[in-house]
C-alpha cells in the first residue's frame, strides 16, 4: 500500500487531470466534427482565410491602410477579457487537499502555470492574426511586437486571476457590480499605457513591470485564500462542461432552475400607493413584482439609456416625437408584462373586473413609464435651452400623463367593443 501510494505526487495527479480534461473536450467535439463537417466547412474556411491571410501580407487593402493605430491596440483586449484561472480542483478533493495544503497549493501552482501558457498561446495567435496590420502596413519591428505580446499576455493573467478570487468573494448583484468595474478597470489599466505612453519596447518596460509586479501580488493571495474551494471545484466544473453545453445548447430543453434570492428592491411588502382600492392593489402588486425582477430591470434601464442617446443624438425639431415614440414603445412592453401578469393563475382566480384591469393598466403604464419621460425631458431640455432646460421636466411628464390617459380611454373603447379584459 505504501509503495501505490509512493508512486503518486501532484505531479502526477496534476497530469491526469489534464490528460482527462483533453480527452474529454476531444470527445465532446468529435461527436460534432465529423467529415462532413471538416470537408464542406473546416478545410474551405481554412483555404480561404489563409489565401485572404496571405493576400493581406503582400498586397495591403486601402481599408487595412487606413484604419487607426488604435483599432490594433485594442483588438488584443479579448484575451484580457476571456482568460479564466484553472486549478484542476473536483469536489472529491475535499477529502485530502484541504488537509494537505501543499497538494493543494502544488496543484494551484500548476493550474496557473497552465492556464499562463494557454493565454501566452492565444496573446499569440491574437497578435499573429494582426501580422498584416502591424508589420505589412506600420513595419512595426519584432522588438515592438514580443513586448506587445508579453504586455498583454501579463495582463491577460491579471484578469484571470483577479476573476477567480472575485467569483470566490461575491454573491448575487454585488458580484455582478463587481466584476464589471474590474472589467472596466482592467480595460483602462492595459489601454492607458499603450495609448498615453506608446508601444515602443522601452516605452512599455514600465508598464509590463507594474503588471508583472501586480500579478505577483494577485497570486500570493490567491495561494493564501482557504475559502476559495468551493468557488474553485465549481468554476472548474464549468470549464469541463463548457464544450458539452455548447454543443447542446440548442437540443436539450432546459428545466427553469428554482432560485430562492430576497429582491434587491422593495424587499417588505410595505405600500406603495396610498389608496385602498382594487386597481390600486392590482397595479400595486404588478409593479412591485416588475421592481423586484433584476432582469426586468436591466432590460429596463437598456432601453431607457439607448433611447436618451437616441434623443440627444436627434435634431431639436423632432426631438419631442422622438421621446413620445419611445416612450410609446416602453409602454407597450411594460404593458406586455402587465398582460402576462393578469394572465398568471394567481390574478386570474380574483375575477378582476374590466374597469379595474384598465385602470391598473393605466396607473402600472404611468409609473413605470414616468422615470424615463423625465429623463427624456432632462436631457432634451438641457441640449436646447440650457441649464434653463431642466425645467422641461413638468411639461415632459404633463405630456406624458396626458398621454397616458388617452391610452387608457383608447384601451377602454376598445375593450367595450371586444368584450375582453385589458
Amino acid at each position: 500500500m505504501n509503495k501505490l501510494t509512493g508512486r503518486w505526487r501532484i505531479g502526477t495527479l496534476f497530469r491526469r487531470r489534464l490528460g482527462r480534461f483533453w480527452i474529454e473536450q476531444w470527445r465532446a467535439w468529435r461527436t460534432a466534427l465529423d467529415w462532413t463537417v471538416w470537408l464542406y466547412f473546416i478545410l474551405p474556411m481554412l483555404w480561404v482565410g489563409g489565401g485572404t491571410y496571405v493576400d493581406l501580407w503582400h498586397d495591403p487593402p486601402h481599408w487595412l491602410t487606413q484604419l487607426p493605430m488604435w483599432t490594433g491596440e485594442r483588438l488584443p483586449l479579448f484575451v484580457v477579457f476571456i482568460g479564466r484561472l484553472r486549478t484542476f480542483t473536483e469536489e472529491a478533493d475535499v477529502l485530502f487537499l484541504i488537509q494537505k495544503r501543499s497538494w493543494g497549493r502544488g496543484l494551484l501552482v500548476r493550474g496557473t502555470a497552465y492556464t499562463a501558457l494557454v493565454l501566452l498561446f492565444m496573446t499569440t495567435l491574437v497578435y499573429a492574426l494582426l501580422f498584416p496590420f502591424f508589420i505589412a502596413v506600420h513595419h512595426f519591428p519584432a522588438s515592438h511586437i514580443v513586448v506587445m505580446i508579453l504586455y498583454t499576455w501579463v495582463w491577460a493573467c491579471i484578469g484571470a486571476v483577479w476573476r477567480n478570487l472575485i467569483e470566490a468573494r461575491f454573491l448575487g448583484l454585488l458580484k455582478w457590480v463587481v466584476k464589471t468595474a474590474v472589467t472596466l478597470l482592467l480595460a483602462a489599466a492595459y489601454l492607458v499605457p499603450m495609448i498615453a505612453i506608446g508601444t515602443s519596447p522601452l516605452q512599455l518596460l514600465a508598464p509590463l513591470l507594474i503588471g508583472a509586479a501586480a500579478l505577483g501580488l494577485l497570486l500570493r493571495i490567491k495561494l493564501r485564500a482557504r475559502d476559495t474551494f468551493e468557488s474553485d471545484a465549481q468554476q472548474e466544473q464549468h470549464a469541463r462542461l463548457a464544450s458539452t453545453q455548447l454543443l447542446l445548447r440548442n437540443v436539450i430543453e432546459r428545466r427553469p432552475r428554482v432560485k430562492l434570492s430576497r429582491p434587491v428592491m422593495l424587499r417588505r411588502s410595505n405600500r406603495i400607493f396610498k389608496p385602498f382600492n382594487g386597481e390600486t392593489i392590482h397595479a400595486e402588486m404588478i409593479v412591485k413584482a416588475f421592481i423586484r425582477r433584476l432582469p426586468l430591470i436591466r432590460t429596463w434601464l437598456i432601453f431607457v439609456f439607448i433611447s436618451t442617446a437616441a434623443v440627444a443624438l436627434s435634431p431639436a425639431v423632432i426631438k419631442p416625437f422622438v421621446m413620445i415614440a419611445l416612450l410609446l414603445l416602453l409602454s407597450t412592453w411594460v404593458i406586455s408584462h402587465w398582460r402576462g401578469m393578469i394572465a398568471e393563475p394567481f390574478f386570474a382566480q380574483f375575477q378582476w373586473q374590466d374597469a379595474v384591469l384598465r385602470k391598473s393598466a393605466g396607473r402600472v403604464r404611468f409609473w413605470l413609464v414616468l422615470p424615463a419621460a423625465a429623463c427624456f425631458s432632462i436631457v432634451g431640455g438641457l441640449q436646447v435651452y440650457g441649464l434653463p432646460g431642466l425645467m422641461a421636466i413638468a411639461p415632459g411628464i404633463l405630456i406624458w400623463l396626458l398621454l397616458s390617459n388617452l391610452i387608457t380611454s383608447t384601451m377602454l373603447l376598445r375593450t367595450e367593443r371586444k368584450g375582453e379584459g385589458a
